[in-house]
């Protein structure tokens, strides 16, 4: 399920990416805007999906789930 949520995040991200320059390229939208959208959306989308990884952790197998925590937070950062 890691692996999913993590290519998920991956596409939305080059999506994202791949319409801005679309935009950019017809003249609809600034770069330095597009930027700004980046910077306050993918930190957000990062913790979102971070919290994806904890809400899917197998708190059965006795762990405290650090390393879903950390993936998390390095999503997001």
């Amino acid at each position: 399920m890691d692996v999913l949520i993590l290519l998920l995040f991956i596409l939305l991200i080059i999506s994202l990416n791949v319409a801005f320059f679309i935009l950019f390229k017809k003249g609809k939208l600034n770069l330095i805007v597009s930027g700004i959208i980046m910077i306050i959306l993918a930190p957000v989308i990062g913790f979102l999906s971070g919290a994806l990884f904890l809400h899917f952790y197998d708190w059965s197998s006795g762990g405290t789930g650090e390393g879903a925590g950390y993936g998390g937070a390095f999503l997001g950062l």
